[in-house]
């Protein structure tokens, strides 16, 4: 019943993003044989049916993956509000079991980048439920300690797509280098959240501190107001209200779901823009930023449009799409061929600020001439979204 109530209530929020699939879940033991370890992991997916090993959804579409990290003494299934806000709309989203006792931050930070890289590789291997599943772009995320070990793991990676954090707390020496000084290694764009009211990691020290010395150029801070540390989990399913309760005594907050709701409103355009290719969702990102000002406090260091998506830190190609786009730059007219006659392929094209100028259909055809010379100059963002995969590039019309 809870779930149902989660998955109405995320709803309302995406008037013109309708929910499509029902979630399903199943446990799968990853192994990391670089360590030697293996990775206990519960995955969630779109599916036929809401049910343990569901089938999961055949319809065509390929899926991007996530893989989030639990918070300090916290169960890797106290996140099921997250699952039910981004599965059915598209997403799979691993959750390692480890460390869940007294962790280890720099394995757990190994962990997550293990899990979404298998994940991944998971759509390529005819074995697995994930075969033929999986459109190659990844995130990591994670909450508290898990948010912190992300930024451990994600040092001097290049092959995440991007990461997002929920109350990252600062990791132990112990482990190595700390999270607040890990950043200074972390390239990829990052989505920072914090609550204005965790007592138990406060944003100074912690995740604000992790968000100043990333070095990101794609980076972006959101502090809920009146937001706590634990309501960035589901609740009761921990003893983290316990110990917040001793560390904030007094404190007050806003409602977990009303919390929950305005992290979705900002990390699901976020992760649609960086791994489902969708140029469009960067400015809902921004209008729902701009909208909540007085519930999200915002820091970023650069402002992003559609050309971020051709960086090639950020993301690569499908292997599976080859197109060939010339001349470029050019006066308007282009020539653009692909390596296969795909069944189904839609063209997007975008300007830099994200707004849709043309959008057309194709079937079985191999070569495609496009005439945009009635556009204005400057560079644009082309998508083309094939049952294959997808490709990107930047144009220029001069």
């Amino acid at each position: 019943m809870k779930n149902i109530l989660l998955s109405t209530f995320f709803l309302s929020f995406f008037s013109v993003s309708f929910a499509q699939y029902q979630v399903g879940n199943k446990q799968v033991f990853i192994k990391d044989n670089s360590r030697q370890r293996t990775i206990n992991t519960f995955v969630y997916y779109p599916a036929e049916a809401d049910s343990a090993d569901a089938p999961i959804i055949n319809d065509g579409t390929k899926f991007p993956v996530i893989s989030f990290g639990h918070g300090f003494v916290m169960s890797s299934l106290a996140y099921q509000w997250l699952a039910q806000a981004l599965v059915p709309y598209g997403y799979i989203i691993g959750f390692p079991a480890t460390e869940e006792g007294i962790p280890n931050h720099a394995e757990f930070g190994k962990d997550e980048i293990a899990v979404a890289r298998a994940l991944k590789d998971y759509g390529d291997f005819s074995t697995s439920f994930l075969y033929q599943k999986v459109n190659g772009y990844t995130a990591v995320g994670g909450h508290s300690m898990g948010g912190g070990a992300s930024f451990l793991g994600m040092q001097n990676v290049s092959d995440i797509t991007t990461f997002f954090n929920f109350a990252a707390a600062e990791t132990l020496g112990l482990y190595g280098t700390v999270a607040t000084q890990a950043a200074k290694n972390c390239t990829q764009p990052a989505l920072v959240f914090s609550g204005s009211k965790d007592c138990v990691a406060p944003a100074v020290g912690n995740s604000k501190t992790m968000y100043q010395n990333l070095k990101s150029d794609y980076k972006f801070f959101a502090n809920i107001k009146d937001g706590s540390h634990c309501q960035f989990a589901d609740g009761n399913k921990t003893p983290c209200e316990a110990g917040e309760t001793l560390a904030c005594l007094g404190t007050t907050y806003i409602s977990r779901i009303n919390q929950q709701s305005r992290i979705i409103l900002l990390l699901k355009p976020w992760l649609d823009f960086w791994l489902k290719r969708d140029c469009a969702a960067i400015t809902t990102f921004y209008n729902n930023s701009t909208a909540n000002l007085t519930n999200i406090d915002t820091l970023q260091f650069k402002v992003i449009d559609c050309s971020a998506l051709s960086i090639t830190s950020a993301i690569k190609q499908s292997k599976l799409v080859n197109v060939s786009l010339f001349p470029n730059p050019s006066n308007g007219l282009f020539n653009l061929e692909t390596n296969g006659n795909y069944t189904n392929t839609v063209l997007s094209l975008f300007d830099i600020t994200g707004k849709l100028m043309d959008t057309r259909s194709y079937k079985n055809q191999h070569a495609i001439q496009l005439n945009y010379s009635h556009l204005a100059k400057g560079m644009y963002q082309l998508q083309l979204n094939t049952e294959n995969g997808n490709y990107f590039s930047k144009i220029i019309i001069e």
